[in-house]
Protein backbone atom coordinates (compact mmCIF):
# COMPACT_ATOMS: atom_id res chain seq x y z
CA UNK A 1 0.00 0.00 0.00
CA UNK A 2 1.13 3.52 -0.71
CA UNK A 3 -0.24 6.63 0.95
CA UNK A 4 -1.27 9.37 -1.47
CA UNK A 5 -2.03 12.03 1.13
CA UNK A 6 0.90 14.23 0.10
CA UNK A 7 -0.29 14.23 -3.51
CA UNK A 8 -3.81 15.05 -2.35
CA UNK A 9 -2.55 17.92 -0.21
CA UNK A 10 -0.32 19.34 -2.96
CA UNK A 11 -3.05 19.10 -5.60
CA UNK A 12 -5.34 21.15 -3.37
CA UNK A 13 -2.76 23.61 -1.96
CA UNK A 14 -3.23 22.29 1.58
CA UNK A 15 -0.36 21.87 4.00
CA UNK A 16 0.16 18.92 6.32
CA UNK A 17 0.06 21.51 9.10
CA UNK A 18 -3.46 22.54 8.07
CA UNK A 19 -4.60 18.91 7.88
CA UNK A 20 -3.14 18.31 11.34
CA UNK A 21 -4.77 21.39 12.88
CA UNK A 22 -8.17 20.85 11.27
CA UNK A 23 -8.30 17.09 11.92
CA UNK A 24 -7.40 17.08 15.60
CA UNK A 25 -5.19 14.05 15.01
CA UNK A 26 -1.75 13.73 16.56
CA UNK A 27 0.84 15.80 14.72
CA UNK A 28 3.15 12.81 14.28
CA UNK A 29 0.33 10.76 12.75
CA UNK A 30 -0.47 13.34 10.09
CA UNK A 31 3.15 14.02 9.18
CA UNK A 32 3.96 10.29 9.03
CA UNK A 33 1.07 9.67 6.64
CA UNK A 34 1.89 12.75 4.55
CA UNK A 35 5.45 11.46 4.14
CA UNK A 36 4.19 8.03 3.04
CA UNK A 37 5.93 6.42 6.00
CA UNK A 38 2.89 4.94 7.72
CA UNK A 39 2.64 1.17 7.51
CA UNK A 40 -0.70 0.92 9.31
CA UNK A 41 -3.54 3.14 10.34
CA UNK A 42 -6.53 2.94 12.61
CA UNK A 43 -9.84 3.03 10.75
CA UNK A 44 -10.97 5.98 12.86
CA UNK A 45 -7.82 7.86 11.83
CA UNK A 46 -8.46 7.07 8.17
CA UNK A 47 -12.04 8.25 8.51
CA UNK A 48 -10.90 11.47 10.16
CA UNK A 49 -8.35 12.14 7.41
CA UNK A 50 -10.93 11.60 4.67
CA UNK A 51 -13.60 13.67 6.42
CA UNK A 52 -11.16 16.51 7.05
CA UNK A 53 -9.94 16.46 3.44
CA UNK A 54 -13.54 16.62 2.26
CA UNK A 55 -14.10 19.69 4.43
CA UNK A 56 -10.92 21.35 3.19
CA UNK A 57 -11.40 20.54 -0.51
CA UNK A 58 -15.19 20.90 -0.62
CA UNK A 59 -15.44 17.66 -2.59
CA UNK A 60 -15.98 13.98 -1.96
CA UNK A 61 -12.79 12.09 -1.12
CA UNK A 62 -12.64 8.37 -1.83
CA UNK A 63 -10.36 5.79 -0.25
CA UNK A 64 -8.47 5.53 -3.55
CA UNK A 65 -7.67 9.25 -3.29
CA UNK A 66 -5.54 8.63 -0.20
CA UNK A 67 -4.40 5.00 -0.58
CA UNK A 68 -3.05 3.07 -3.55
CA UNK A 69 -2.52 -0.65 -3.83
CA UNK A 70 0.99 -1.41 -5.06
CA UNK A 71 1.41 -4.88 -6.48
CA UNK A 72 4.79 -6.49 -7.05
CA UNK A 73 4.83 -7.91 -10.56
Amino acid sequence: MKWKIREMLEANNITAYRLWKDSGLAQQTVYTLAQNKGDRVDLNTLSTVITTLERLTHRRVELADVLEVVRNA
